[in-house]
């Protein structure tokens, strides 16, 4: 009972330190401090209290959170942490890179420590010491990479294209890539040039390049020029041959199609190189603007080769320096952090196993049971707002929109669900590292596309690379430390940098589980039904139900009411809002409840926005957070605000 007491005064210091003269009601009505997710219904309060000091470091209490809230909750976020990290969302991403930079050590001086499933962890032990041992931010010499390709000068200019596709390339001429259609199938996608992207040629990419130019005595200079006018003539090829339309263009073909339609090109030979194998002539093909890759196929054929191979291999290049967190970039190095950095891009699904057999895996079955068991809640009360059909949707569509919400599953870690241990050794089977960076890098994306191109020849009879995102070795930060939402598996995505403080702890009371958990469950969830993502059904195919929604009086005017001109992307507001006020409704709508624990709640819910700047997706965090809050009569219930304060304003917008 003392202890206790301790505790409950602790509690009351904090509170009274945090309101100041305010009246610290969540003490006078009682916090709710019950875990009914976990097993023994009690929680740790050492934990709660301990995070409630760093709720209070960040807050500034003499800023009015009527008038804003962010200011009020996170004002001392700068002070705190400058401007190193950008967000909380940044934090907990470097302390997943700090616990890889110390297992690895561990296991470079504990050869013992490697004997769980061999050779998984001797390969990434391998490549993160070739990467932070090569000291590569001196040498800066991209040749490395030309050094491990093979003999090109007698290659036609689709032929490089397809051997340079075989590590992920295809950014010009014409673009042959494997990518994931749907929840159960991938396909071969082949697509014209890029006219939006163009070369900037370096001094550094120059002199990679000079082997490949002694018959030519080309200068800097007047290459840029030569490549300047084959990527105007590409550009204005490519517009005159396309459809200027919003409209899906992709359409299926059989590779005997595709051989009529565009007989310019030695098609089964390039897919030969970049698959290992031709295609039967019955196997289908997604195609996009086949006329104008036919004229593109008959400019190229009669082009310069020698110049076509050198911009190839230019453009190869810089794809590679632009990769995340390449070591080869200057603003990057070979140090132990940058090189964890980027083998989680490269070696996404190795060095997720890794991170979970040594550190997550006792933590998973608590974690699990109460994220299923919050997710079960919400997308329960999100079924009755669809019934209720406010928005008077068709029944069709609404039965649609039902099933979808039936569909969307959740994936702890990201990792394939109910895998084998021989399921993770096979995966590296065929990995293979050697004594230096480039190689390595260019084996590691050998080893993820012929693994792509595989699944679309082959499939995938026990559903395993379908039950999470096997994502490519493009894809920036912010994909491992946040959930999101994946369409095309139809996926709510929790990473591991996710599932720690200051977002969450299966200790946590519920106000704090609630007020982050909650509404960044709901925010994903309600991805599936914004603006964008509606018009993909729960088996990751899109439909056209966003058509359909677009004759609806009620759904245009409540997605008008937050489309105006300062918002980034529209899809990110909506689900903002919809997700802020689907975690309401799912756990406090009793107002005395709300009165209790609604300051705690909406505290921690602002955790996530501490610090975050703006992007091409975002709004800086402190709009998005005083947005969404204003947004919802609860909290200027909770808060006390005067009607006509910004967080309190006179008209608010509904969506779902």
């Amino acid at each position: 009972m003392c202890y206790i007491n301790f505790y409950i005064a602790l509690l009351w210091l904090f509170l009274s330190q945090l309101e100041g003269k305010m009246l610290p009601l969540l003490l006078e009505l009682g916090v709710q401090k019950t875990c009914r997710l976990n097993e023994t219904g009690n929680c740790n309060d050492a934990i709660n209290l301990e995070h409630l000091q760093q709720l209070q470091q960040y807050m500034q209490p003499d800023v009015d959170p009527c008038q804003d809230f962010h200011g009020y909750a996170c004002g001392n976020w700068r002070a705190l942490h400058g401007n190193e990290e950008h967000s909380a969302m940044s934090l907990s991403g470097r302390r997943i890179n700090e616990r890889y930079v110390q297992l690895f050590d561990r296991l470079a001086r504990d050869k013992l420590a490697q004997q769980p499933l061999l050779p998984v962890y001797e390969k990434l032990l391998h490549y993160y010491e070739t990467c932070k041992n090569s000291e590569l931010h001196d040498k800066l010499k991209l040749q490395g990479y030309l050094e491990q390709l093979p003999e090109m000068a007698h290659l036609h200019w689709l032929e490089l294209l397809a051997l340079l596709g075989r590590y992920g390339y295809g950014e010009h001429f014409v673009r042959i890539a494997v990518s994931q259609h749907n929840t159960t199938q991938h396909n071969v996608v082949i697509v014209p040039h890029k006219t939006y992207t163009s070369l900037n040629l370096t001094e550094q990419l120059f002199e990679a390049l000079q082997h490949y130019m002694i018959p030519t005595r080309l200068n800097l200079t007047t290459l840029r020029s030569e490549f300047g006018k084959l990527e105007a003539d590409l550009a204005l090829i490519v517009t005159q041959n396309t459809q200027q339309t919003d409209d899906e263009t992709l359409s299926y073909y059989t590779v005997e199609q595709l051989v009529r339609g565009c007989g310019e090109l030695n098609w089964q030979r390039a897919f030969s190189i970049q698959f290992g194998q031709a295609l039967a002539p019955q196997h289908l093909l997604l195609v996009d603007e086949l006329p104008a890759i036919k004229k593109l196929a008959q400019y190229l054929n009669h082009a310069d080769p020698t110049l076509l191979r050198l911009y190839s291999l230019a453009r190869f290049l810089h794809y590679l320096l632009q990769r995340p967190h390449n070591p080869l970039a200057k603003a990057h190095g070979a140090n132990p952090y940058n090189c964890v950095r980027h083998m989680r891009k490269t070696l996404y699904l190795a060095m997720n196993y890794a991170y979970e057999q040594f550190y997550y895996a006792p933590q998973r079955a608590a974690d699990e049971r109460i994220l299923h068991a919050v997710f079960a809640e919400l997308k329960a009360q999100f079924a009755l707002t669809l019934k209720a059909n406010e928005m008077r949707i068709m029944p069709d569509i609404l039965q649609a929109m039902l099933g979808k919400l039936e569909g969307v599953r959740l994936n702890v870690g990201n990792m394939p669900l109910n895998a084998s241990l021989q399921f993770f050794a096979e995966c590296v089977e065929h990995l293979h590292v050697g004594e230096n960076f480039y190689e390595n890098h260019l084996e590691s994306l050998l080893h993820y596309f012929a693994h792509l191109s595989e699944l679309e020849r082959e499939g995938d009879r026990e559903g395993l690379w379908y039950s999470f995102n096997h994502h490519g070795p493009d894809l920036l930060d912010n994909i491992d430390a946040t959930p999101y939402f994946y369409c095309l598996g139809s996926i709510i995505i929790i990473p591991y940098a996710y599932l720690q403080l200051p977002f969450y702890d299966a200790q946590f009371w519920p106000a704090l589980l609630y007020g982050d958990l909650a509404n960044t469950l709901g925010h994903e969830l309600l991805h599936s039904f914004d603006t964008y993502f509606v018009d993909y059904d729960e088996h990751g195919n899109m439909r056209d139900y966003s058509s359909n929604l677009l004759r609806n009086d009620r759904y245009v005017s409540n997605v008008n009411c937050l489309n105006d001109s300062s918002v980034p992307v529209l899809n990110e507001r909506t689900s903002d809002i919809s997700g802020t006020r689907l975690a309401l409704a799912t756990y406090m709508t009793d107002p005395e409840f709300r009165r209790a624990n609604g300051k705690l709640y909406f505290l921690q819910f602002a955790q996530f926005f501490c610090g975050n700047d703006s992007d091409m997706y975002h709004d800086a965090g402190s709009k998005r957070l005083n947005y969404t809050l204003a947004q919802m009569p609860e909290f200027a219930e909770v808060f006390g605000c005067a009607a006509g304060t910004p967080m309190n304003p006179p008209q608010r917008c509904r969506f779902w």
